[in-house]
């Protein structure tokens, strides 16, 4: 059987056990599409591995989307189960009847327009196709006092679940992403209009970032997923100084490939490259919005700090300083080296947390308080240089593990230094401010 055969007869089962369950839901109680749902997704994992079963499963040896299923089927009721069941109806249909559209629309304009966001390939006129009947299902489906503005931020939302896939990852993602908007909306008010106009800002702007080679495409689906969190959940005050350390880095260093002839495909960010730097930031907004803790603004701030600070020092040392003074065996050596250190990159990296730690205080909290702004600063600057120091002496150790050896491009050591370098950041805020006499909430 050829592998279009095979993904033929599994999008008809899928398609056939998205009718079965939309049907049960008119005629069986809520506890028994439970454990329905619960025996099915067993059935799905239990037989995964089985050859006889293979057809069921498999298009290629990549495919996980039929255990992505079951499990998107059950976390969207769950999530959606005290809400009219109309909500559920309509995450089925779309994951049924739009995601089949989709499919046909692109098998008939094969090879025509086809992208690769994550892993899964897809096509233009499948997403056309998608997206229409998606808005179709939500009209239909949804009360006639619905927003019309929340329908737009729905379909938004839906036709972003869809292509961004992995591995069949929108078999999840579709179903447990509309439910979380549905859930969203029935709790909280928010301005959809608002949302979705930030949403295509962020893909227009991290597209375009991709485009420019500024961010690899992993690294601007990044981007722009941590664009959208900041600015949707969190706030405005929160997205300007990520932005701030972001557009200067990017500044900076396309100032130093220019001046010393870098190739410019060598200074793309990846994924892992933009995480390390945002990380700890984005858990401490997390732990912020969980318990509303003043104490994590702060850290965020610090972390904020260190991150900039090393980026400044890294991106304009080697452009003000040809030469600077390893730690590792105390000797001059080229700018740039790994555990470096150059006057003009010092001054450089106490600018870089000095600004971010100054301006993004003043957007909390609206006022200036010199003792902390200068504690903030100083955490970033000591935190930069624990990067250099772990840089200096475990970079080259961690370069010789298996695991760096056969997963080069996957993250590399620096990235681990960084991140440990800047998680240094909030414990030296604490025992400055500690030592300084200063106590926050």
């Amino acid at each position: 059987m050829s592998n279009i055969d095979r993904l033929l007869l599994r999008k008809s089962v899928h398609f056939m056990t998205g009718c079965l369950i939309l049907f049960l839901t008119y005629f069986v109680e809520k506890d028994i599409l439970l454990i329905l749902f619960l025996i099915g997704g067993s059935f799905s994992f239990l037989t995964f591995k089985y050859k006889k079963f293979y057809l069921l499963h498999k298009t290629s040896n990549a495919s996980l989307g039929t255990l992505f299923y079951p499990l998107g089927v059950i976390s969207a009721f769950m999530v959606l189960y005290n809400l009219p069941l109309y909500y559920f109806r309509i995450v089925i249909m779309v994951l049924t009847i739009s995601d089949t559209a989709a499919y046909f629309a692109g098998q008939i304009f094969r090879y025509n327009g086809n992208f690769v966001i994550l892993s899964d390939k897809k096509s233009i006129h499948g997403v056309i196709a998608y997206s229409a009947i998606t808005l179709i299902i939500l009209l239909a489906g949804m009360p006639a006092e619905i927003n019309i503005a929340f329908l737009i931020l729905a379909l938004i939302v839906a036709v972003n679940l869809e292509v961004i896939s992995w591995r069949g990852s929108d078999n999840l993602t579709i179903p447990l992403g509309l439910s979380l908007l549905f859930i969203v909306n029935d709790l909280y008010s928010f301005n959809p209009l608002l949302i979705s106009a930030i949403i295509l800002a962020m893909a227009s702007g991290c597209f375009l970032l991709y485009r420019w080679r500024v961010l690899d495409r992993a690294g601007s689906l990044t981007a722009y997923l941590l664009g959208v969190y900041f600015i949707s959940i969190l706030g405005i005050k929160w997205i300007v100084p990520v932005l701030l350390f972001f557009i200067s880095s990017v500044l900076f260093t396309k100032l130093h490939a220019r001046l010393l002839n870098m190739n410019r495909s060598s200074i793309s960010r990846n994924a892992w490259q933009v995480m390390a730097n945002i990380l700890w930031a984005v858990l401490a907004s997390i732990l912020f919005l969980i318990t509303s803790s003043e104490i994590f603004i702060y850290f965020f701030i610090a972390l904020l700090a260190a991150v900039t600070a090393d980026t400044w020092a890294s991106e304009i040392g080697p452009v003000i300083n040809r030469k600077s003074f390893s730690i590792a065996d105390m000797k001059m050596h080229p700018a740039g080296v790994t555990g470096g250190i150059s006057a003009g990159g010092t001054i450089a990296a106490i600018a870089g947390s000095a600004i971010i730690s100054f301006f993004s205080f003043y957007l909390f909290f609206g006022e200036f308080r010199p003792g902390t702004i200068i504690i903030l600063s100083v955490s970033g600057f000591i935190a930069c240089f624990s990067d250099t120091f772990l840089g200096a002496f475990t970079e080259e150790k961690i370069a010789r593990m298996n695991f760096f050896r056969q997963n080069g491009n996957f993250f590399s050591p620096n990235d681990i230094v960084n991140l440990l370098g800047s998680a240094t950041a909030p414990v030296l805020f604490l025992l400055i401010s500690w030592l300084a006499g200063f106590s926050y909430p």
